[in-house]
């Protein structure tokens, strides 16, 4: 029981890359710990199915842990259904060829994984608009 969200990035050899992944993940825990707190459920609770038991980074190059590695840990540990966070901006190679390719391997591996790649953020129609606003914030700060 239980589902996960694995967060898949490029990858960098960057520190400032990792220090910033590392950032991202921990917000986005808290903010998955609020949402179930605020439903009365207990966020670490395998059994709610309106939160994520756990929340883990992956890579696909340059950077640990691999996204094979992150599957194959949270398979061990009894979590199943994942959900795929692609974070590439555009629908390239990495997006449309290698993770698919790369978690039906394992998928065939892992007898009773399931999974669901999500939309990657161009994917959303107000995408344009929260990345003009953004660019607009920094004009303002000139």
């Amino acid at each position: 029981m239980g589902k996960a969200l694995v967060i898949v990035c490029h990858g960098s050899k960057s520190k400032k890359s990792s220090q910033e992944i590392k950032s991202l993940l921990a917000k986005i825990k808290k903010i998955n710990q609020n949402i179930a707190r605020e439903k009365g459920e207990v966020p670490d609770d395998r059994t709610n199915k309106e939160n994520y038991f756990e929340i883990a980074a992956a890579f696909l190059e340059f950077a640990d842990p691999q996204l094979e590695k992150t599957v194959q840990s949270l398979y061990q540990n009894g979590i199943k259904n994942l959900d795929i966070l692609p974070l590439f901006i555009f629908a390239g190679y990495h997006l449309c060829q290698d993770l698919p390719q790369r978690l039906e391997k394992l998928e065939v591996e892992l007898t009773g994984l399931n999974y669901k790649i999500l939309n990657h953020p161009a994917h959303y129609d107000d995408f344009a608009s929260y990345i003009f606003d953004k660019a607009l914030s920094e004009i303002s700060k000139t």
